[in-house]
């Protein structure tokens, strides 16, 4: 994917969100990071191919690139890609998700994504590899972390398979009580 492509895909998504990114706060440098790889990987796309994990966790030296060569654009949510629906749907659902996180809790989930993503480690294998790269984070942070992977990651068709089946486990558990009723009386 070209540069200018991936940076207007970003954006654009970032613009979804309603994130704007200033290239002069560190904190919102930090932001476009964790944004950029959360967002890669729940919608199965390649902005930055490039990342590599650093202190805050996962970093693209391309991306950082971007952000101060085209500063105004990331910061104004300038781009002219057009979302496709499947991504304005992805965002849409994990939007009110990712809105709610902390800068720490985007560090956690990108991090641990990273880790079971690149270095194919499973979920408690990468929980503590996190907690040993980053031994200032509580164990409490990193298990919501993977908690919070779970919930961005919570597609429509399993959570309406889920529904479903925690309505029958229920129904079945209404029929046991009403039998038991029935028959001991009430």
């Amino acid at each position: 994917m070209r540069m200018i492509e991936q940076k207007n895909r970003l954006i654009a998504y970032l613009k979804m969100l309603g994130v704007g990114i200033d290239s002069d706060v560190f904190e919102s440098r930090i932001r476009a990071q964790k944004l950029a790889y959360i967002l890669q990987t729940i919608l199965n796309t390649d902005l930055y191919d490039d990342f590599n994990f650093y202190i805050r966790g996962p970093y693209s030296k391309k991306l950082a690139v971007e952000y101060f060569s085209d500063s105004s654009d990331f910061r104004n949510g300038r781009s002219s890609y057009q979302p496709t629906a499947a991504e304005s749907g992805g965002i849409e659902r994990i939007k009110p998700l990712l809105m709610a996180f902390t800068i720490n809790d985007l560090e956690i989930i990108a991090s641990l994504l990273y880790l079971r993503k690149e270095l194919h480690l499973d979920e408690e294998t990468a929980e503590k590899v996190l907690e040993e790269r980053k031994p200032h984070l509580k164990m409490e942070d990193i298990w919501r972390g993977t908690n919070n992977i779970k919930r961005l990651l919570l597609t429509d068709q399993l959570r309406e398979r889920l529904i479903k089946s925690l309505k029958e486990e229920g129904d079945n558990w209404d029929e046991l009580s009403n039998e038991s009723l029935n028959k001991f009386g009430r």
